[in-house]
C-alpha cells in the first residue's frame, strides 16, 4: 500500500476497528493468562498440595499491584513511558509472569508462583488502562460500543481460561510422568501462544498507532494535564455510590468462578471437563450479547435501570445454588443467568463515571474506580471466599454473596433517590435517543437538557 493510500486508510472507520480488533485480542490474551487458575482448580491444588484460601492467593496476589498501579497508572503512561512504550513493557510483563509462575510449577515452589501471578496481575491491569486510553483517544460517538467488544474480547479469554489449561495439562499424560512437570508445561504452552499473539499483535497496535500520532500527542497532552487529585473534591456522593456498588457487587463473580470448579465437582457430581464447562457459560454470553446490550444501552439510556435489572438474575442464581439439592443441570442455568448479570452491567457502568465526573479528571475516576472498587474488593473477596469455603462450605458462601449483592442495590437505589430528588435536572437516569424520539411530540422541554447531557457523555 502506498503512502497517500495508508495516510487516507488511517482516517476511515474501517482502520479504526481493524486497531480495536488488535487492541481487544491483546485483552483477550492477557485475561486468559490472569484467569488461568480457574481452569486448574483442582489441579493446582493436589499437585502443588495446597488448601482452597492459598490457591485463591494466586488471584489476590494479582490483584494487589493493581490497587496502587491502577491509581498513578495513569502518572506512569503519560509521564514517563508513554502509551505506545507503555504497551509493549505491560504486555512484557504478563509474559514475564506467566514464565516465572512456569518455573515455580516446574520446582514444585508455591511462593515463586505467587512471584510470577504478581507480575501478570500489574501487566493486566496496566494493560487495560492503556486500552482504556486507546479507546478514548480512537473513538468518540462510538466509544460505548467500542467497550463492549473490548469486553467481549476479554470475556473470550476469560472462557477459553476456563477449558483450555485443563485440556492441555490431560493431553499431556503420556508424555510427561511428574504432575509438576505437566503442570509446568501447560504454563509454559500458555507463555509462548501470549508471544505469538499479545506480544505480535502489541507491536502492530503500535505501528497503527504512529500512523496517527499528532492526535495522539494531542490527547496525550490532554490526558496529562488531567491527572491530578486537586479535584477529587468535586466527586460527588453519587459517585462514591457506584463505587460501592461495584465494590460489592461486581467482583462477586469473578471471586465465585474461582472456586465453582470444585463446587460443581463436590455438590452436582459434574466431571471436571463438565465442570470447566458450566463455569465457562459464567461470562458465555458476554461474548455474543455485550455488543448488542452495549447498543441498546445507549439508544435507550437509564443506565441505573439497567443496574438494577442486572441485579435481578444475580440474586436469583444464589439463591439457587443455597436450596438447590445436587441436580446436574443447575450450574449450566445459573451459569448463563451470571452470564446475563455481567453482560448487562458492562456498558452502563463506565458511563455513568463519565457523566458524574468532569472530564478533565475522568482518568483519576476510572482508576480510582478499577483499583480500589474493583481490585481492592477482588483481592479481599477471593481470599475470604478459599476461607468461607474452607471453614464454613459453600451454603455460607452463597448467603455472603447475596448480603454483598443487596449492599449494592442499596447503594444504586439511593443513587437513582438522589438524582430524581436533589439534582435540579436529570444527569443520570435520562432516555437515551430511540425514547426521546418517542418523546418528542409530548415532552420538548426536556429535549434540550437530554441533549446536553448525551452530547456531554459522548465527548467523555
Amino acid at each position: 500500500m502506498e503512502g497517500d493510500e495508508l495516510s487516507s486508510w488511517c482516517h476511515h472507520w474501517s482502520y479504526r476497528y481493524v486497531f480495536l480488533f488488535f487492541l481487544s485480542s491483546i485483552r483477550l490474551m492477557s485475561n486468559y493468562c490472569l484467569e488461568m487458575p480457574s481452569g486448574l482448580e483442582d489441579t493446582i491444588i493436589k499437585v502443588m498440595g495446597v488448601t482452597t484460601a492459598e490457591y485463591d492467593l494466586l488471584f489476590s496476589v494479582s490483584a494487589w499491584p493493581s490497587i496502587v498501579l491502577c491509581l498513578i497508572g495513569g502518572i506512569i503512561i503519560d509521564k514517563l513511558v508513554g502509551l505506545r512504550l507503555g504497551l509493549l513493557v505491560f504486555v512484557t510483563s504478563v509474559l514475564v509472569g506467566q514464565t516465572i509462575w512456569g518455573v515455580g510449577g516446574l520446582i514444585d515452589n508455591y511462593f515463586i508462583m505467587l512471584v510470577g501471578r504478581f507480575f501478570i496481575g500489574a501487566g493486566n491491569e496496566l494493560t487495560v488502562v492503556i486500552c482504556h486510553a486507546y479507546k478514548a483517544l480512537w473513538f468518540k460517538e462510538d466509544l460505548p460500543l467500542a467497550f463492549s467488544i473490548d469486553i467481549a474480547f476479554g470475556r473470550i479469554g476469560g472462557a477459553i481460561a476456563l477449558i483450555f489449561p485443563q485440556i492441555i495439562y490431560d493431553s499431556l499424560t503420556t508424555t510427561f510422568v511428574s504432575r509438576t512437570v505437566k503442570l509446568s508445561a501447560t504454563l509454559f504452552i500458555t507463555a509462548a501462544a501470549y508471544v505469538l499473539v499479545g506480544v505480535s499483535f502489541s507491536i502492530i497496535v503500535v505501528i497503527m498507532d504512529y500512523k496517527r500520532k499528532v492526535k495522539s500527542k494531542k490527547i496525550q497532552e490532554k490526558r496529562s494535564r488531567s491527572i491530578t487529585l486537586k479535584g477529587l473534591k468535586q466527586f460527588s456522593i453519587s459517585y462514591w455510590l457506584i463505587l460501592m456498588y461495584n465494590f460489592t457487587s461486581v467482583p462477586i463473580l469473578y471471586a465465585f468462578v474461582s472456586v465453582a470448579q470444585d463446587f460443581y465437582i463436590e455438590k452436582y457430581g459434574l466431571s471436571i471437563g463438565a465442570a470447566n464447562i458450566a463455569n465457562s457459560l459464567q461470562f458465555g454470553a458476554t461474548v455474543l450479547f455485550t455488543p448488542i446490550v452495549g447498543i441498546v444501552v445507549s439508544k435507550t439510556g437509564y443506565f441505573i435501570y439497567w443496574l438494577l435489572i442486572a441485579i435481578v438474575p444475580s440474586v436469583t442464581a444464589y439463591l439457587i445454588f443455597m436450596f438447590s439439592y445436587g441436580q446436574s443441570f443447575i450450574p449450566y442455568i445459573t451459569g448463563i443467568l451470571n452470564s446475563l448479570v455481567y453482560t448487562m452491567t458492562g456498558p452502563p457502568y463506565p458511563a455513568l463515571l463519565a457523566m458524574i465526573i468532569d472530564k478533565e479528571y475522568i482518568t483519576t475516576a476510572y482508576g480510582i474506580s478499577r483499583g480500589l472498587s474493583f481490585n481492592a474488593s477482588l483481592a479481599i473477596l477471593m481470599f475470604v471466599t478459599g476461607l468461607i469455603v474452607d471453614d464454613y462450605g459453600y451454603f455460607i458462601l452463597q448467603a455472603f454473596y447475596l448480603v454483598l449483592t443487596s449492599f449494592g442495590s442499596i447503594a444504586l437505589v439511593l443513587v437513582l433517590l438522589i438524582d430524581m430528588t436533589v439534582s435540579e435536572k436529570l444527569k443520570l437516569n435520562f432516555p437515551g435517543p430511540w425514547l426521546t424520539c418517542k418523546n418528542d411530540k409530548t415532552n420538548n422541554k426536556l429535549l434540550p437538557k437530554q441533549a446536553a447531557q448525551q452530547k456531554d457523555s459522548k465527548v467523555h
